[in-house]
């Protein structure tokens, strides 16, 4: 990671594996809010996303979130970033639900990701340390670093309850691009972002303070938004 008092840039590859584990357990803390049937749900649509990449036949015996993410860890040489697939599948599965449940958890993405970074315990030690929400991205991105799961990034202090984020070239894009071919963005407030609400959620945390994140520009061709107090 480099940069200076008022930005920070990231150029690393996140661990597929790591990112796996992780998308996996933001699937059980959100199916906490809709059911099982939210898991069936993602791993359906993520073994789709994935068979289509890989354009192959899987195997008739793949059953359950555990099996495609064994499929997918599999297939990891032929395509690195499989763990787009679960997230596609994260994002068609909450899309298909909020439709059906209305007044469901409009947010389950960013409920369930504070919550899995919540209970990890990766930040217990740094809760309250700062206020600044710069500092607190700071100190986030430098756990994530130290885990392996930091993504190409570039954020900028606009003031001390502003920080404006450019992706250069993010290794989510893949299932963002499928999504938003389908017409499925936040509720809210435009376009989700992966990216955003990992930030946003661990903001929160730190600091214990409210924000908000807004994707500006997706895929033009780097993804830009901004995070800030509300």
């Amino acid at each position: 990671m480099t940069g200076n008092e008022s930005e920070i840039v990231v150029d690393s590859e996140p661990n597929a594996q790591i990112l796996l584990a992780s998308a996996k357990g933001a699937v059980e803390e959100t199916s906490k809010i809709y059911g099982p049937i939210f898991s069936r749900m993602v791993w359906e649509h993520a073994l789709e996303f994935e068979v289509e990449t890989l354009k192959e036949k899987p195997p008739e015996s793949i059953e359950g979130l555990d099996g495609v993410i064994d499929y997918i860890v599999a297939n990891l040489e032929k395509y690195p970033r499989g763990y787009c697939s679960l997230i596609y599948g994260i994002g068609k599965a909450e899309s298909k639900l909020e439709g059906a449940m209305a007044s469901g958890a409009k947010r389950a993405a960013y409920t369930a990701m504070k919550s899995l970074i919540a209970t990890s315990g990766l930040l217990d030690n740094v809760i309250g340390s700062t206020d600044d929400l710069f500092e607190a991205l700071k100190t986030f991105v430098e756990i994530e670093k130290a885990m392996q799961t930091a993504s190409p990034l570039h954020l900028v202090r606009e003031d001390s309850e502003r920080v404006s984020m450019a992706v250069p070239e993010c290794p989510y894009k893949d299932a963002c691009r499928a999504l938003a071919s389908e017409g499925i963005s936040r509720m809210f407030g435009g376009s989700e972002c992966m990216m955003l609400i990992g930030l946003t959620a661990a903001a929160e945390i730190i600091t214990e303070k409210t924000y908000d994140y807004k994707l500006d520009k997706f895929d033009n061709p780097d993804c830009t938004g901004k995070i800030y107090s509300v």
